[in-house]
């Protein structure tokens, strides 16, 4: 992922708030990547903070694991 897309990618990451909030992103989701992955490259490139990663990527486990 380029920097401006994983950096366009973290202002919606970092504007989830709720598990609905991520639930929804979710749905919007291209599903072309993996969503996790996404975070975790949002993450590693420094655009969200480990926390907010870490919840993101716990609640989209929890997500997928319910459908």
């Amino acid at each position: 992922m380029d920097s401006l897309k994983a950096k366009s990618l973290a202002n919606e990451l970092n504007e989830l708030a709720c598990k609905g909030c991520t639930e929804g992103w979710l749905e919007k989701h291209d599903g072309l990547l993996d969503p996790i992955q996404e975070i975790i490259e949002c993450g590693s490139l420094g655009f969200i903070t480990p926390e907010r990663q870490e919840r993101l990527i716990n609640e989209v486990k929890e997500i997928k694991a319910k459908n």
